[in-house]
């Protein structure tokens, strides 16, 4: 989970965080301009974006 997260801050701009969650088994549980919630089993991470598309946070809300 941490290469992912590193991976996406490296990634940066929402649609290469989007897209590299979900090749990495994610699906997009819920979305809205700024927030992203992504989830693999039982697993849910939130992503967080300015309004530039900029990645502020990711964090994981539920194991």
């Amino acid at each position: 989970m941490d290469n992912l997260f590193k991976s996406a801050a490296e990634s940066n701009k929402r649609t290469p965080v989007t897209t590299l969650f979900v090749k990495n088994g994610f699906k997009i549980s819920m979305t809205d301009f700024d927030h992203v919630i992504f989830v693999r089993d039982n697993v849910k991470v939130s992503a967080r974006f300015d309004v530039k598309s900029n990645l502020e946070s990711v964090r994981v809300l539920q194991k």
